[in-house]
């Protein structure tokens, strides 16, 4: 039975956890791999400003995966799978209890 207690502990702390990375990431919807930075580059011959963009690489934890082909790039994912762990614990409990009633 302690077994089951610390499964549900652990399937708890991490839908806590991942789900606090996801509100640092700022509530993204879907998962982004990389982030588009813009600096801003006077010309100094022409005297105007010049917009430079590059993409780099930054993993922010979305709510859904930005590839369906890997759902396990989301939060859905991880917090459904720790959601069923948690309850197959919580009936495996519950069935030893009624059985050494």
């Amino acid at each position: 039975m302690y077994l089951w207690r610390i499964i549900q502990v652990l399937s708890t702390s991490t839908i806590l956890i991942l789900s606090a990375m996801w509100i640092l990431d700022g509530f993204q919807v879907f998962t982004k791999d990389k982030t588009e930075k813009v600096t801003i580059v006077k010309d100094e011959l022409f005297g105007t400003d010049i917009e430079k963009r590059e993409w780099i690489d930054d993993f922010q934890l979305g709510l859904l995966p930005d590839d369906p082909l890997l759902p396990y790039r989301s939060l859905a994912f991880p917090t459904l799978i720790c959601l069923a762990t948690f309850f197959l614990a919580q009936y495996r409990i519950h069935s030893k209890v009624q059985q050494s009633s």
